[in-house]
Formats: structure tokens, C-alpha cells, sequence
């Protein structure tokens, strides 16, 4: 197998070590509100940008919009999230978080970032830019319409100086510490 190969076959695996440690982190949280980490992806999707249509954050989250209605649904009737519709059968409407969604959504985004910390812990900050922005430019790749969803310029200086975040919380972000040395948040 050459080198290409392993690497290839190698890399999404990795990727979905770091996405299961991220889901079970959601996870542990969720579960303690009587939900599951599919809700918690919602909830985060919602605290990036708040207000979305059940379109687009069905399209930001690549999933299909029953599973999305679902989510926002149990979201509603435990208090996390509400819609602006004007009528009760209003077709198009956005969904937002209520107070007690910003909160879950603020746990949430602690115990994610704790756990990316972790996989980024005692990386040099150019490594953890580098890594960041190849992740966000492979998604634009594959994804070209993901700009409509979220914030993203994956020629965006901030990325690389670590100044700005994106996806804040769930990307760990290389700051300096109180005593001059990177950390990462």
C-alpha cells in the first residue's frame, strides 16, 4: 500500500475520533436535559447563528429535514428553542434559542471545546492554525455552499493569528496566557 493510500484511508478515521470524542462530549451534557447529542448538534448550529431557517440548518448540519424537525420539535417542547411563525401552520419560519437554550448551548460549547483542547494539547499554535484551516478549507471543498450558512474565509487572517474565532468554542483557539506562553482555549 503506498503511502498515499494508507494516508487516505487512514485520515477518515482519524476525523471521526475527533467528531465521536466531540459527540460524546455533546453528549454528557445533552443527556442531563433529556436529550442526545444529534440535539446537541442543533442546539450548537443554533448558538453559531441563531435564527435559522429549519432549511438551512438542515443543509448546515447535512441532514435530512425530517431529522431536523425532529430535533427542533423535542428542542421546542423541552423549552431550548421556539419559532417566529406568524400563524400556526406558517410554512416558513426561523428557529431560535430561548434563554434556557443559550445556557445548554454555553455547556455544551465548554465540555466540546474542553474535549478538542485535549486532542490539541502541547500543539504549537502555527500547528493548531495549520490544522484549522485545512480542515476549513477541505469543507469548502467539498462544500462549497457552506459560506451561505456560516461565517467562513478560509483566507481569513484571524484564523492563522488565532485573534478571531470561528465556530468559536468548538475549534480550540490558541490564545497567550497571562504569562506569555500559547495556550489553547
Amino acid at each position: 500500500m503506498s503511502d498515499e493510500d494508507y494516508w487516505n484511508s487512514l485520515l477518515p478515521v482519524l476525523m471521526e475520533r475527533v467528531a465521536s470524542a466531540a459527540r460524546k462530549s455533546s453528549a454528557g451534557v445533552a443527556s442531563r436535559h433529556g436529550l442526545t447529542s444529534a440535539h446537541a448538534s442543533h442546539v450548537a448550529a443554533l448558538r453559531m447563528r441563531d435564527g435559522q431557517t429549519m432549511g438551512d440548518l438542515s443543509r448546515f448540519l447535512d441532514l435530512d429535514p425530517a431529522s431536523t424537525n425532529r430535533a427542533v420539535s423535542a428542542l421546542k417542547e423541552k423549552g431550548f428553542a421556539y419559532d417566529d411563525r406568524k400563524t400556526e401552520n406558517g410554512k416558513k419560519y426561523s428557529i431560535f434559542l430561548t434563554e434556557a437554550g443559550m445556557r445548554l448551548a454555553d455547556e455544551i460549547a465548554e465540555s466540546n471545546a474542553a474535549a478538542m483542547r485535549s486532542f490539541f494539547d502541547g500543539m504549537p499554535r502555527d500547528r493548531v492554525a495549520a490544522l484549522r484551516n485545512a480542515l476549513a478549507e477541505a469543507v469548502q471543498n467539498t462544500d462549497p455552499d457552506i459560506g451561505r450558512h456560516i461565517r467562513f474565509d478560509p483566507c481569513d487572517p484571524h484564523l492563522v493569528s488565532g485573534q478571531a474565532r470561528i465556530n468559536r468554542d468548538f475549534i480550540a483557539t490558541p490564545d497567550i496566557g497571562a504569562d506569555g506562553e500559547d495556550e489553547l482555549n
